[in-house]
């Protein structure tokens, strides 16, 4: 027997070792031959386009194989492989009587890997609005635990979004509708109009800019799915109809659905368009190329000292909508609309009548 191996625990963390690790047990728990090619394949998730001594890490993985053989070895008292072949292509094939022998190594690192996950919980919770917290942990310890840290000050995560949103007690309720495919008959009550009844069947919750909206179908409305309900909107609590049967949405719509637009409204005549922005300033440039404007950003010239003056230029392909306008607005100067025509005096306008606010 080799010397005695004192790492804690092989499985743990994210190491090329753990990884090849955990990698090697899955294998050889199959008790099927193996060799360590399978083994860098499961790693990099494809077939090995040469041999496995030139991958890389591949020491990692021939160590981590000896030292779990070695483990098991040691706790069986006696060689629980078999082996076949030479040594470039050499396989082996577990032959010991316990058929999972490093379980308590598999289940510490659960049992690791879980609190890790707990003590993300419990700080994630200045992520969330309190009505999650207080509909989905009332029965647990967890909210106090939670509660006790805030108070003590020695909450470590938080967000920006606006917590005091009218309805946003009502969030908890909704993704319980969402998840039971339940059907609601919500009072909707637009800006300055009166309110009236929907028959509302939710499909999905997002989040813009901290306000809240209920996706899903409304009976006798349009469009068919995607009818948009903001949270601060719905008069009152909605109720349950039953029976009702529940429409769903097709499978994959609300990935589409927000594909191509900021924010969460869509105009039926919209079509996507080509939009070409101008960044007058290197910080505003560089602001956007981090937090982007949408998915589809592209430079298209790099920010520099060019003939008609210093700037850069991406574009994106969206549907124009407020969400969009404010975005880009919101930059002030900094931004500027090139094109397309109809699009750039979209955003002359609004500045226009923004700057006549400020005229007196």
């Amino acid at each position: 027997m080799g010397k005695a191996i004192k790492k804690a625990n092989l499985f743990d963390g994210d190491s090329y070792y753990a990884l090849f690790a955990q990698a090697t047990y899955k294998r050889l728990i199959s008790r099927k031959w193996f060799a360590y090619a399978d083994i860098m394949a499961d790693y990099e998730g494809k077939q090995l386009t040469c041999n496995v001594s030139k991958c890389n890490n591949y020491g990692e993985l021939k160590k981590a194989f000896l030292d779990i053989r070695q483990i098991i070895n040691e706790k069986a008292g006696g060689e629980c492989f078999a082996t076949k072949g030479n040594n470039r292509g050499k396989k082996f094939l577990y032959i010991g009587a316990d058929d999972d022998p490093l379980a308590d190594m598999r289940n510490a690192k659960v049992i690791n890997d879980l609190r890790q996950y707990w003590r993300f919980c419990q700080d994630s919770a200045g992520f969330f609005p309190t009505s999650w917290l207080e509909y989905f942990f009332r029965d647990c310890r967890d909210l106090i635990d939670i509660k006790a840290k805030r108070q003590k000050g020695e909450q470590v995560l938080s967000a920006s979004l606006d917590r005091m949103l009218t309805n946003i007690d009502l969030l908890p309720m909704l993704y319980e509708a969402i998840t039971h495919k339940q059907v609601l008959s919500i009072d909707y009550k637009p800006y300055g109009e009166e309110s009236r009844p929907l028959v509302f069947h939710p499909q999905y919750l997002k989040e813009y800019n901290g306000r809240w909206h209920l996706l899903g179908h409304a009976d006798n409305e349009l469009p068919e799915f995607g009818y948009n309900v903001a949270l601060d909107r719905i008069d009152g609590r909605p109720r349950e109809l039953v029976p009702h049967d529940y429409v769903s949405a097709p499978a994959g719509f609300y990935e589409q659905f927000f594909n191509d637009i900021v924010g969460v409204s869509r105009h039926a005549d919209a079509k996507v368009e080509t939009i070409r922005v101008r960044a007058h300033s290197l910080y505003v440039f560089k602001l956007t190329e981090t937090k982007i404007i949408h998915h589809t950003q592209e430079t298209v010239i790099p920010f520099g000292q060019h003939a008609d003056g210093e700037y850069g230029e991406f574009e994106i392909k969206v549907e124009v909508n407020n969400e969009l306008i404010g975005r880009i607005l919101q930059m002030g100067a900094g931004l500027e609309v090139m094109a397309p025509a109809e699009v750039r005096e979209t955003f002359r306008q609004r500045v226009e009548k923004l700057a006549k606010r400020y005229e007196q």
